[in-house]
């Protein structure tokens, strides 16, 4: 069972008081924070220290600005100095203010005295401490034309009343003045004090405007209708859940699942006793301004067996290398851009420190940070995620059998990933090749000198043919191509690539200003070869190669279409076969 929270507070270091301090800051409003961690505070202004601290930081500034509608960071600041002033004043911490106000600088306190006038708070009104320290830099009239003038007529009149009285006290129409006025603002107390009394008597057996159990307003319930809402409160919490917030990912545990107990007894007696125990006064303002006043956290209880196992569960999650970034391929077979992640190190230590801190206030659902190293990742390839389309694609059919379906299969593995940067020439021979026993290849039947014969890689061929079609359809620029001895059926005469050995490869050229990515797969008895690259890289134009056969020969050509209509048709080459 742990200590309260001022003993763990106390225990920690000066960064983990800095990351408990932001969590309250995080997970409840201002108020609450600071009543929470300033009651006890002490003369060496250790809290109020490490709260200025946290108040630097940008991202406290911008949620306090957004809570609290305040316009920009000077005001943030100086509405968190009103609020630590008005606290200790509350709490009587009278020595612990005065410590406060030596520790502030002449300009500071000029702006804050400044605040506190404009801003009428009980603090610029009543408290003589503040009024020792800042009352010289009380801004006139003529000074700021912007100044609450219903304040300053107050105070000067006061002013003017003491000092008439000391120096002239046989001014007797001053003094029936004065009288006058007393005499009517007993009156106005007086209807004050019965309008009101009023009012606070609605409220016996009820719990005041501006209570809270854990952000939920118990405003105008009974007694006994708090405790059930604390109940269940408790219940809906014991089914809540914890995130842990990590740069590769959050995760989501119940506490059920980490070993924590919810206690609702204590809240229910502090609450009770709290709501019993105000001043006329305080209960007139809480009722008046119907505004926050008072969150009650439950309290989550552990024990150190219940967490160590927890941040172990932890660090078998969390803990992961670094994965570059590239192109991945799902299951079928589209290509997406993949940015990598970093890696991270859990630091068990600080983690448990953290999830520690956040149950002295627990939530239904509460974020907790886990803290460790983070590794980077390479990012080599960002020129890749560009790559959103694919520009082209071609299938041909083959028998998935024996040898020859082993070597086509291999061979689009081995093309299968290839990428080509903007100007960069392809190599069939570099990439699929070389086509012997010691790359992997079987022997199967090719045509070896106008004959049927057997080689290693047979089959090749007809990736070459597919990849060739795929190319020209992407309107990709041939650098070599040679047909084949015997026409293949598999794809159009004249339109077909060869290769063999080191003696006979083919080539062609991304000449566009994207990348452009290669896959080929075998589903079956079908061989697939697609083209991807950016969207933008074919200018809206797509690419319909063809042929036809002239005395002897097939000619094959290239359409260039934009909108549905060919605004231009490239020349490819001239293919001649043998007859079998």
């Amino acid at each position: 069972m742990k200590n309260t929270q001022n003993t763990r507070f106390i225990n920690l270091d000066d960064k983990q008081k800095i990351n408990y301090i932001k969590t309250l800051f995080c997970n409840s409003d201002l108020i609450t924070a600071l009543e929470s961690i300033l009651k006890d505070e002490k003369k060496d202004l250790t809290i109020i220290k490490k709260v200025l601290d946290v108040i630097k930081e940008p991202l406290i500034i911008e949620k306090l600005k957004k809570d609290n509608f305040l316009k920009d960071e000077k005001s943030t600041k100086l509405f968190v100095y009103s609020k630590i002033i008005s606290i200790l004043t509350f709490y009587g911490k009278s020595v612990i203010l005065n410590e406060f106000f030596k520790s502030i600088d002449k300009s500071t306190l000029k702006e804050i005295a400044k605040y506190e006038y404009e801003n009428k708070t009980d603090t610029s009104v009543n408290n003589k401490i503040f009024m020792k320290y800042c009352s010289k830099y009380k801004p006139s009239k003529t000074a700021d034309q912007n100044f609450d003038t219903e304040v300053l007529l107050l105070t000067t009149e006061m002013e003017k009343y003491n000092e008439t009285k000391q120096n002239n006290k046989k001014n007797k129409k001053f003094f029936y003045v004065i009288t006058f006025i007393i005499l009517f603002l007993l009156f106005l107390l007086s209807i004050f004090f019965y309008q009101n009394i009023k009012k606070v008597k609605k409220y016996e057996g009820r719990i005041y405007p501006g209570i809270f159990i854990n952000d939920m307003s118990l405003s105008g319930k009974k007694l006994e209708e708090a405790i059930f809402l604390i109940d269940k409160e408790k219940e809906k919490i014991e089914n809540g859940t914890i995130t842990v917030a990590n740069p590769n990912g959050d995760y989501k545990f119940t506490y059920k699942e980490i070993g924590i107990k919810i206690d609702s007894d204590y809240v229910a007696q502090e609450l009770l006793n709290y709501n019993e125990n105000l001043s006329f006064f305080k209960k007139i303002k809480m009722i008046r301004s119907n505004k926050r006043q008072k969150n009650f956290y439950l309290k989550g209880y552990f024990d150190e067996t219940s967490i160590d196992s927890f941040v172990v569960t932890l660090e078998k999650k969390l803990n992961t290398s670094p994965r570059d970034d590239g192109l991945v391929i799902d299951d079928s077979h589209n290509v997406s851009y993949d940015k990598g992640a970093s890696g991270f190190v859990l630091n068990r230590e600080k983690t448990k420190a953290n999830i520690e801190s956040v149950l002295s206030a627990i939530k239904e659902k509460t974020v907790v940070i886990a803290e460790g190293d983070v590794i980077k990742n390479n990012v080599s390839n960002s020129d890749l995620s560009n790559i959103n389309k694919k520009i082209s694609s071609y299938t041909t059919y083959f028998l998935n059998s024996g040898n020859r379906g082993h070597n086509i299969t291999l061979a689009a593995s081995k093309l299968n990933g290839k990428v080509l940067r903007p100007n960069e020439e392809f190599s069939y021979l570099k990439v699929v090749g070389p086509y012997g026993a010691s790359n992997g290849y079987l022997p199967a039947p090719i045509y070896l000198n106008s004959k049927l014969s057997t080689a290693n890689g047979g089959g090749v061929c007809q990736l070459a043919s597919t990849l060739y079609m795929a190319q020209l359809k992407a309107g990709l620029q041939t650098i070599y191509r040679v047909n084949h001895t015997f026409a293949p059926a598999y794809v159009p005469k004249g339109l077909d690539a060869t290769v063999y050995s080191t003696t006979t490869d083919y080539k062609f050229k991304n000449q566009y200003n994207f990348p452009i990515y290669i896959t080929s797969y075998v589903k079956g008895n079908y061989l697939t070869v697609d083209i991807w690259s950016n969207e933008n890289a074919l200018g809206g134009k797509t690419y319909e190669p063809y042929s036809f056969y002239k005395d002897g020969a097939y000619f094959s050509y290239l359409k260039e279409i934009q909108n549905g209509r060919v605004i231009g048709e490239r020349y490819l080459g001239r293919s001649v076969y043998k007859t079998k």
